[in-house]
């Protein structure tokens, strides 16, 4: 993706020279983002759980439309489920509270 990782954008837009996002950017992306969760979790055809979501893996386009990425740990909830229990797996900082803290 042209615009490369979310987190470059967030992280070291300074060092790299870039314009800051604009909030209304990082809303979009958010949206996009969200939208892109619905999707794996409530309209594919079985509901997957990404288990690794974090700046790094948002890709963005040149329009800065971002694209969910790194299905690496992606794990397919049981049939009729939208959550599971598993090892626990993700980066660490980035992992949901309700789902690190049973670790």
């Amino acid at each position: 993706m042209p615009q490369g990782a979310l987190s470059k954008h967030l992280f070291h837009w300074k060092s790299l020279k870039l314009e800051p996002l604009s909030w209304k950017r990082r809303l979009n992306i958010a949206l996009d983002v969200a939208r892109g969760m619905e999707y794996l979790h409530n309209l594919a055809h079985r509901s997957f759980i990404h288990r690794d979501l974090k700046s790094s893996n948002i890709l963005l386009g040149d329009d800065f439309r971002a694209k969910v990425s790194d299905f690496g740990l992606v794990k397919l909830a049981p049939e009729g489920e939208k959550s599971m229990v598993t090892r626990l797996a993700g980066t660490f900082g980035y992992l949901a509270p309700e789902y690190a803290a049973e670790w």
